[in-house]
This record gives structure tokens, C-alpha cells and sequence, in this order.
């Protein structure tokens, strides 16, 4: 009986998610498409929110009580997040529950995926975690040279 079930779950369900990631999308059923396009949608945002606020991927596999492995699974999008999952996510992150489908049906396909991460956190971020490891002295002189710059981009 057990091959019998297991012949049947393989039409559906994750089972046949798994299956469309790896097929064209010309090739999948009609809808599948659009579902593995959400999932994808959904884990660029997770990872652009993950990347924003300064987490490590253990982190935020921690905070959901996952292991590291599911958690870049969601990322990637090749695993659908439960949506029992999804407030303790999104508290994770720090932001609204419909923050994670913004824009799902705007995006567009075409070309590598860009993320769509500001620039200037992501700098910042860089920088405050680079100044941790300089000496005093060091970030005294960091201070002044960001200081310079900005009187002179400001004058």
C-alpha cells in the first residue's frame, strides 16, 4: 500500500514542486509555474529583508526554528514556506506579512536576478562591520576621513 500512496503524492504536492523546478516552463502544468514563481518571489525577499537587517542565514534559520540547509532552501525558493511560518518570519525580519508578495505579479523574469537591495544600507552595513576590527586609532582616523568627505560633498 505504501507504493501505492507514495505513486499517488508523487502527482502532487511538493513532490511535483520539486519536479517543476527542474523542468522548463513551457514543460509544466498550467499554474505550476506562476506557484514556483512565488516561491522564488518569496525567498529573493526573505533574503533581501535577511541582508538589510545584518542577519547570517543561522540566524534567521534559528529564528524560525529551522536548520540552516531549509532556510537557504526558502531563500532559494526550491522549498515552499509554510504559511503557519510565515508571522514568526516575518516578526523575524521585521516587516508586514504582505511585504514577502509585494510586487509578485510586476516583477519581471527577463535576465539574471538582481537584488533589489539599496546600495547605501549594504555599504553601511560593510562599513560598521569592517570598523570592528580596527584599532582605536584607526577608526578615529576612519571618523575623520568620512568627515572630510561629506564637508566636501556638501560644500
Amino acid at each position: 500500500m505504501r507504493g501505492a500512496s507514495a505513486q499517488q503524492d508523487a502527482g502532487t504536492g511538493p513532490a511535483l514542486a520539486r519536479a517543476a523546478a527542474t523542468l522548463r516552463p513551457a514543460m509544466l502544468p498550467p499554474g505550476l509555474d506562476q506557484v514556483a514563481g512565488a516561491d522564488l518571489h518569496v525567498g529573493r525577499r526573505i533574503r533581501e529583508a535577511r541582508v538589510q537587517r545584518g542577519l547570517s542565514l543561522a540566524e534567521l534559520a534559528a529564528g524560525l526554528g529551522v536548520s540552516t540547509a531549509q532556510a537557504r532552501k526558502y531563500e532559494a525558493g526550491r522549498n515552499a514556506i509554510p504559511a503557519t511560518r510565515l508571522p514568526a518570519l516575518a516578526a523575524c525580519l521585521g516587516v508586514d506579512l504582505g511585504w514577502f508578495f509585494e510586487g509578485l505579479h510586476t516583477e519581471q523574469r527577463v535576465g539574471p536576478y538582481r537584488p533589489l537591495l539599496p546600495t547605501r544600507p549594504r555599504m553601511l552595513l560593510d562599513l560598521v562591520r569592517a570598523s570592528d576590527a580596527l584599532p582605536d586609532a584607526g577608526l578615529a582616523a576612519l571618523c575623520a576621513a568620512a568627515r572630510a568627505f561629506a564637508g566636501d560633498a556638501q560644500g
